[in-house]
């Protein structure tokens, strides 16, 4: 009978550095002072109604959910300043088409440009109406010729008694005859021109844009007392409490538009840390505050009425819970902000006691 023997056990090395601190940190046994929270989102068919699941699915405040999509802003985007329009030589109207080549321009000074682009005519009850119009310029950017209405582009409001703020139509009519007078390439590009129209209308009404789901993670990620590190803005540091949140917002991101993510980096509890994250905290407050009191001395100067000094001290208030609770967070007393604060408060008890003294008698 012949014997076996188990091969002796290899001690794993030991784990160092931020190994170590990662994966104490997966087992709950390292400080955690929050996360450095960064995103990027970008455009994808997220409709509404996949969003509102994807927010009860991962546990998420719908609060936060996008307001509907109104076809009028859609509308007014798509055939706006930075919406549709093309540019290409006039003497090779294919050549900038997808897929086309771009040929040689002259270079004795004759090269001429075409631009279709949508322009606005009126606006009444009823409806928005706008035009394609054509126009060549040359390389001295001289306006050669204009052809002002190739194709009326209206929007139609729905009047009906339960129609929605907003609601209404699309309609793209041609205008076949002026269309006819340019030539065959020419024809082709403005029939491009409104297809995109129509596409980019229709999808805008089924699809969120990314500029839309953008201000959605970030007023959640902000709703979370987040501390904006980088005072542009797209860098935020969030408190550990709010770790379960953040996982499923990053879910949710991750079924966004294709490229869509958002990372979280864990920051220890150490002083470097907090040091950080505080100097990021009071910069903004400090920032908030001086505007505050500029608005506040204007209010003092000017007058205001009691409407607008309830609204300036709604914001002393927000910057003062929001430094009480980062206080407690990060175990800091701030007490720079502390002192602004209290400088921006006598202001403020002098506004609301002029704004006292203002309000008329009443027997």
């Amino acid at each position: 009978m012949t014997e076996t023997h188990a091969a002796p056990a290899i001690d794993a090395p030991p784990v160092v550095g931020i190994d170590a601190y990662t994966e104490a940190l997966e087992q709950g046994g390292a400080p955690l002072l929050g996360y450095l929270v960064l995103y990027s989102i970008f455009d994808g068919r997220v409709t509404p109604e996949a969003l509102e699941l994807w927010f009860q699915q991962l546990g998420l405040d719908p609060a936060h959910l996008p307001g509907p999509i109104r076809p009028m802003d859609i509308f007014e985007r798509v055939t706006g300043p930075r919406g549709v329009r093309v540019s290409y030589p006039l003497a090779d109207p294919a050549s900038t088409a997808p897929g086309g080549r771009r040929g040689r321009r002259p270079t004795d000074g004759t090269a001429r440009e075409a631009l279709l682009m949508v322009r606005h005519v009126r606006r009444d009850q009823r409806q928005i109406v706008r035009h394609l119009v054509r126009e060549v310029r040359d390389e001295a950017n001289t306006r050669l010729s204009y052809d002002t209405r190739l194709a009326e582009i209206a929007f139609h409001y729905d009047r009906s008694p339960t129609a929605a703020i907003g609601a209404g139509e699309l309609a793209v009519k041609p205008d076949h005859s002026a269309i006819k007078g340019l030539s065959e390439a020419e024809q082709g590009r403005v029939r491009e021109v409104l297809a995109e129209v129509e596409t980019s209308y229709q999808e805008g009404c089924n699809f969120l844009t990314g500029d839309r789901l953008r201000s959605m993670v970030r007023a959640y990620i902000e709703g979370l007392k987040a501390i904006r590190v980088r005072p542009t803005g797209g860098v935020y540091f969030v408190n550990a409490q709010h770790t379960d949140a953040l996982g499923s917002l990053r879910e949710l991101v991750s079924r966004m538009g294709e490229g869509s993510h958002l990372s979280r980096v864990p920051l220890p509890d150490q002083a470097e840390m907090r040091e950080m994250i505080i100097s990021a905290f009071t910069t903004r407050a400090r920032d908030d505050l001086q505007k505050l009191a500029l608005d506040i001395a204007t209010a003092q100067r000017e007058g205001q009425s009691a409407a607008a000094v309830q609204t300036l001290y709604r914001r002393f208030q927000a910057v003062q819970a929001s430094t009480e609770t980062h206080s407690e967070l990060l175990s800091s007393s701030l007490e720079e902000t502390t002192q602004a604060m209290q400088v921006v408060q006598l202001q403020l008890a002098s506004l609301l006691a002029e704004a006292t003294d203002d309000e008329p008698e009443t027997d």
